[in-house]
């Protein structure tokens, strides 16, 4: 009997031993291909949407696979106008990417929901001592920071040179305040009665139009929302400015701020209010237009200044979200630095194209590319001046409601203190329920 007993227990302590060692063997495996594990993660983004940008983000993609073998992006194209709608679907509906590109009002109405994870533990301590401050700041909700600054898309103030020498202004004193830039635009009106547009403004119902329009109510001290206070009266002044540029001609009504590009590159628009890479738009829609020949065209500096006399402008970035249900948020994150700062990403996307990177040391390691008359123009005098508007979950439907107000404005001649105290009831009830 104990031959047999001492048998069974020689049988089992080899069986456990067996376990044990494939146990060690798998765990081992594991462990050991940790660092070679092949991962996905999806990249949703509109710069592979738009024909500009598609290509040199599509090498961008691809060299960061080079560099990193075991990680796959999976790129998803949606255009810039379907960020909001398509990033809220696809959270809600459980299928969220690991990485988008978003503006600005979008990441913090995705934070609100509570679709973002905070970046600040996930950044590198390098991105963090390299990111310029004030963007990063901008990412702030509720004590924590939601998004990655990557393209800095600030507006600044485009004047066309030749088209204010022919219009007997002197090409290299834009105007310096509102009351100047008005005067300026009747006498273009008066020399170019067709063709010709003196301003680029959008005024569509979209959060992009209030991002384009923020800045110059500010300058006629009539925002209309300041904190969680709601004072829309303030923007009369504003109001009766916009509706006299629109009826005199000064501008083209309904029309997205990109529509108004195409008439930069054809020599008919006078002063714009645009990002970067106008430069680069205007290039590649017309071949011919060298750098000597854009500068000699084109000059930018700060927004006339109004009533406080200081200029403004307004945040339009692009920066990258990581989504809280990502599985790879590391491997996200590291996407997102190499997207931001790399030499790579640097030389291939932000130098071809005019894009302004959010990283200090792309200037010291690219002086000459990064030293431009225009980007030097933007980081040292009009990045300052930005703004922030009141970015918050209700944000669309604040901006929706101004912009329609806006069109009632332009469109209508309904006595403007109506149209002013109907977005006043409208706007205290998205923000105090009233």
């Amino acid at each position: 009997m104990w031959k047999k007993r001492w048998l069974f227990l020689v049988m089992a302590a080899l069986v456990a031993a067996m376990i044990m060692s494939a146990c060690g063997q798998k765990g081992q495996s594991t462990s050991g291909n940790n660092s070679q594990e092949k991962i996905e993660i999806t990249f949703v983004n509109s710069v592979t949407a738009e024909e500009a940008t598609k290509q040199q983000m599509l090498d961008v993609i691809k060299e960061f696979e080079k560099q990193n073998p075991n990680i796959k992006i999976k790129n998803v194209p949606i255009p810039v106008s379907d960020e909001q709608s398509q990033l809220t679907v696809m959270s809600t509906g459980g299928n969220a990417p690991d990485i988008a590109q978003v503006h600005n009002d979008v990441a913090i109405s995705l934070a609100a929901m509570g679709a973002l994870e905070p970046v600040d533990n996930l950044l590198s301590k390098e991105y963090l001592d390299d990111v310029y401050k004030k963007s990063y700041d901008f990412s702030l909700y509720n004590g924590k920071h939601y998004y990655i600054p990557w393209i800095n898309t600030t507006l600044g103030f485009w004047y066309n040179r030749k088209l204010m020498q022919e219009a007997g202004l002197d090409p290299n004193k834009p105007p310096q305040t509102m009351d100047e830039l008005t005067e300026a635009m009747a006498k273009i009106k008066e020399k170019f009665p067709k063709d010709i547009v003196p301003l680029q403004l959008d005024t569509t119902i979209r959060t992009l139009g209030l991002e384009h329009q923020w800045a110059f109510m500010k300058s006629f001290n009539a925002a209309p929302i300041d904190g969680d206070k709601v004072q829309a009266d303030k923007m009369k002044p504003y109001a009766e400015w916009l509706r006299a540029a629109v009826q005199k001609g000064y501008t083209l009504p309904g029309k997205k701020f990109g529509e108004f590009r195409p008439l930069a590159a054809q020599n008919r628009l006078v002063f714009g209010f645009d990002t970067p890479f106008l430069k680069g738009v205007v290039q590649s829609l017309d071949k011919s237009m060298t750098d000597e020949k854009f500068y000699e065209t084109w000059g930018v500096t700060t927004l006339p200044v109004g009533v406080d006399k200081t200029p403004y402008s307004a945040p339009d970035d692009n920066n990258l979200a990581i989504f809280k249900a990502s599985k790879h948020k590391e491997a996200a994150v590291k996407f997102a630095e190499f997207l931001t700062r790399s030499d790579y990403s640097l030389k291939t996307f932000f130098i071809p194209i005019g894009f302004l990177p959010q990283v200090k040391s792309a200037a010291t390691r690219f002086p000459k590319e990064f030293g431009d008359p225009v980007r030097k123009t933007f980081t040292e005098k009009i990045i300052p001046t930005v703004t922030p508007l009141p970015y918050g979950p209700d944000f669309a439907k604040v901006a929706n409601v101004i912009m329609a107000g806006i069109q009632e404005v332009i469109t209508t001649d309904k006595p403007i203190p109506d149209i002013l105290n109907n977005m006043q009831t409208k706007l205290e009830g998205i923000l105090h329920g009233k």
